[in-house]
C-alpha cells in the first residue's frame, strides 16, 4: 500500500469520525438575535416573549453597541453591563455561546483530575466540589464583583 493511500483513508476515516461527532452541531441553529443584536427584524424574530422586551432596548441601546463593535461576541454577551441590563437575553444566549469541547479540553480535564485526586487532595470529593468545571471553562469569573457582593462582617 502506498503511503499517499494511507493518508488517503486516514483523512477519510478523520472526517467520517468529525460527521459522527459534530452532527449536531451542524444542524444547530443559533439565532440571528444573538450573532447580530443590533440589526434585529422584529416581523422575524423567534424571541421568547420575555426577552423581546430586553431585545428592544439592546437594539437602541449606544453604548452596548460601542462594545459589541470592539469586542468578540462571547465578550459581548458575558460583559458585566450587558449581563446586568439584559439578564434575560444573556441567560438565552449562553447555551449558544459555552465553548465546545475540543481534545485540548479534554487533556486539561484530565491533567486537572490527576491535580485534584493527587495525593496532597486526596480528600476532596470531585462530585461535590465545583473544582473541575471551574477549570475548564473559558468564562473569566468577575471576582471583584463578587468580592463587592460578600458582606465580609454582617451586623449582629
Amino acid at each position: 500500500m502506498m503511503i499517499i493511500e494511507i493518508f488517503t483513508n486516514h483523512l477519510g476515516n478523520l472526517q467520517d469520525d468529525f460527521s459522527i461527532r459534530f452532527k449536531d452541531l451542524e444542524n444547530m441553529t443559533i439565532p440571528e438575535w444573538i450573532i447580530t443584536p443590533f440589526d434585529v427584524k422584529f416581523e422575524d424574530l423567534s424571541v421568547e416573549p420575555e426577552c423581546e422586551y430586553e431585545l428592544a432596548e439592546l437594539s437602541v441601546d449606544i453604548a452596548a453597541k460601542a462594545v459589541f463593535e470592539s469586542r468578540s461576541l462571547s465578550d459581548f454577551w458575558y460583559n458585566v453591563n450587558t449581563r446586568d441590563k439584559y439578564s434575560k437575553l444573556t441567560a438565552a444566549a449562553e447555551p449558544f455561546l459555552l465553548a465546545f469541547p475540543s481534545s485540548y479540553m479534554v487533556e486539561a480535564g484530565f491533567s486537572h483530575v490527576n491535580a485534584i485526586l493527587s495525593k496532597q487532595c486526596n480528600r476532596l470529593n470531585l462530585e461535590d466540589q465545583g473544582d473541575l468545571r471551574l477549570k475548564l471553562t473559558n468564562i473569566q469569573p468577575d471576582v471583584n464583583a463578587l468580592a463587592r457582593a460578600h458582606q465580609a462582617h454582617p451586623s449582629h
